[in-house]
This record gives C-alpha cells, structure tokens and sequence, in this order.
C-alpha cells in the first residue's frame, strides 16, 4: 500500500475526476447530508468556505482542500466489497490524523487537526490502465467550526499512515513495492531497446506509453532532451535511478541500444599472396606510425574546451571547462520541480565548477531554491574533472529545488 496528500486550491475538478464525473463508488461521508451527490458535496464545502471567508480577510486560504489518495495493491485488495474499503478508509484516516496531532504536539482545543469535525468523502477510483482500486478522499481543510487545518508535512504524515497499516496487515512496504517497481521499468526499457532496429527516442518514448507508462520529457529551450522521468501510476522514476550506471538517462540511450546490438565481425578468406601483402604493408605502416607518435609525444592535442558567459547580478562570469566534464555535468542534471528549467540548474552547476559560489547560489534563488553550499566546498586535491563536474551538478539540483517557506503565527 501507498499513499500521498496534499492541499490543493482546484476541488471541483478534483471532485469530478475522482468520482469519475459522478459515476463512483462512494465509500464513506462525514458531516454532510444525506444522499448528496459528489458535485453536491463540493458545494457544501464551498458553502463552508464562504461562511468563514471574513475570517480569514487577512490572509485568504489559497488551497482550502485535502486531496489524499491510498492505493493497496490487487492483491491486497482481492475480494473486497464497499464495506471493506469501508473498514479501510477509517483505519487510514485514523492513523493519518493520529501522526498530524503527533507533530502538533501539545496544542488542544481550537485549531486542532480534528477529521470528525471536518467534511470528507472518499470514492473507489479504478485506474483506467492497470486497473488497480484506489480511494480518493478529500478533505475541508475549514472545518465545521471555522478552524483552519494545519497542511504542513501532510504528505510524510500519510505515508507513514500507510506504512502503520502495512505493518499491521503484513502488507509489502513501500519502499519494497518501489524497488519492484523500478526493476520492472528496468527491464522493458532494455527490452524496448533491444527490439529497435535503429535508435529512436520517438520510438523507444512510444514503446514506454504502449507498455501503460507515461514519459515526461525534459527539454531546454532549444527543444534538446536532457532527462525524461517515467511514470507508473501515482509513482514517478526519474531515468538516472534505472538501468546500471545511469545508463537509461537520455544522453547515454543510444550507446546502450548500441550495447544491445553488438556488429558482428565480417570474416575474410585471405589467400597466401593477400596475406603476404598484408604483412609487408603492415610493416611499411608500422614505421610510418612510429614517426607520428614521436610527433604527438611532442605535440599533444589539447583537450576541447568549453566556454561561456553568464551574466548574474549585472556581473559577467566566464566559465571554460573540458567539453568532456561538462558533458558529465548535463549527464548528471536532474530537474527539482516541472517549473524549474534545465539551463538555469545546469548555471548553477557550472558556476560552481568555476568556484563562483555566491553567484551560484544567487541564480538558484532566483528559480526559487534555496539553501546554502558547505563551507568546506571545493574540488578534491584527487577528484577527476568529471566527477567534480558530476558533484557539482549533484549539489545545482539541490540548491534549485523549490522550497516551502512558512511564516510564524502572529498572537
């Protein structure tokens, strides 16, 4: 079994996905009338919103809505009726509301985290590939008396409802269930590579979508792909986390459909003449090119060098770094959020390649990041350029993420 939650400002469209459109198994109702149809039900909720919505003047309530999904697998869920899901949604709210009052600690009365004095309902949902049961529940973030429900963490606090009640039943945990997963998207991405005649992103992206998954592309804004992330179900893989050694990540698919189609060597018949011309001209060779590595010992080839201005706070940065370093470094990009576009982590990371740590952390603030570098921060006297190249993309991903702020109480 898996869970997730979160609050959310679009209850109506919620309400009518998860009730596929009012044709939903209703599995369990609290604080509402009698025979209300989901729609219905919404807009009790909104009657809700409006009552109190002077009371919070001040400071609007932008997600009013709980939006909590619980998925037990097929086989956990074999035979069930209405009345089991019944059973089971109150266990789940029991334990979910149980870990929220936990980490409010010892506040009482107003204000407290308290589902019998909110409006919930929850639905049987089927997915519409797999077929696997789910309850959509939704919650009144305003409750009955007006009181506002803390969502902080809400999304921790229904995993681990989820994880209690694993325990409690002898379910597979998540974490478990995730590692299965992962192996299953493994091994069709390679069988899908193995039967492609030709490498194609078009086609390996579509044989994905035939198997039920979805892809999610990540392109720069020259349309170049840069990483994808596959989606099975609620349950989202990001391609450097398959395969062996990042080598289902987009930069590296092509060699590894190249790994799957080895060319077989072409066998020639020589007869004694060819065979001595052969060795006669191999010899002739052999000296030539014992002259040129003279010459390139002498004369080594530069390594190709990438370079780049980025400008950050009205300053100009230059940044050159060996092409293969910054290759390592595109390779090792993962985006923190859909809203954060790749060029502005791949920045960050290649400022601080450069060392330009407070430019680096300015640009990852403008998307939205947040965070801070290690005060022992910097190359290691052993490291090799690409893995320094590959740390510093490791640290761009963090300090892009988005953050949450959350503002103190006012008395």
């Amino acid at each position: 079994m898996i869970a997730k939650a979160k609050s959310i400002s679009h209850g109506a469209a919620m309400t009518n996905y998860a009730t596929k459109h009012n044709r939903a198994d209703i599995v369990l109702t609290r604080n509402f009338d009698e025979g209300l149809t989901p729609l219905a039900m919404w807009g009790a909720m909104e009657t809700i919103h409006q009552k109190y919505e002077p009371k919070f003047k001040r400071k609007p309530v932008t997600n009013p809505t709980l939006r909590m999904e619980a998925s037990p697998s097929l086989d956990e869920t074999k035979g069930w009726t209405l009345n089991d899901w019944y059973e089971y949604a109150l266990r789940f709210l029991e334990e979910f509301q149980k870990d929220v009052q936990a980490k409010e600690g010892k506040k009482k009365g107003k204000g407290k985290f308290n589902l019998d004095r909110a409006q919930l309902f929850a639905c049987l949902h089927f997915d519409a590939k797999s077929g696997i049961p789910h309850l959509h529940i939704l919650i009144n973030r305003i409750d009955l008396d007006g009181n506002l429900m803390n969502d902080s963490f809400i999304g921790d606090s229904a995993v681990k409802a989820a994880h209690a009640i694993n325990i409690e039943r002898g379910w597979e945990l998540p974490e478990d269930i995730h590692e299965e997963h992962l192996k299953e998207i493994t091994e069709a991405c390679y069988d899908i590579l193995r039967g492609m005649a030709k490498y194609d992103w078009d086609s390996y992206k579509r044989g994905l979508e035939n198997r039920g998954y979805k892809v999610h592309e990540q392109r720069d804004e020259q349309g170049v792909l840069h990483g994808y992330t596959i989606l099975r179900g609620n349950s989202r893989f990001k391609s450097s986390t398959l395969g062996k050694g990042r080598n289902l990540t987009a930069t590296k698919l092509e060699a590894t459909w190249k790994k799957l189609h080895p060319v077989a060597p072409s066998v020639v018949k020589p007869s004694s003449t060819v065979g001595t011309l052969q060795t006669t001209e191999r010899k002739h060779i052999s000296g030539r090119n014992s002259d040129c590595q003279s010459v390139v010992q002498t004369k080594p080839e530069a390594p190709p060098i990438f370079r780049i201005i980025l400008s950050v706070d009205e300053k100009h940065y230059s940044i050159a770094m060996p092409l293969e370093a910054f290759t390592a470094m595109k390779d090792a990009i993962e985006l923190p959020g859909e809203s954060v576009p790749f060029e502005n982590v791949l920045n960050v990371a290649m400022l601080l390649f450069m060392n330009y740590v407070d430019a680096a952390t300015s640009m990852s603030e403008s998307c939205g990041g947040g965070g801070s570098t290690p005060s022992n921060w910097g190359m290691d006297k052993d490291e090799d350029e690409r893995e320094w190249a590959r740390r510093c993309a490791q640290l761009a991903n963090w300090l892009c993420k988005p953050i949450r702020r959350h503002k103190g109480h006012r008395h």
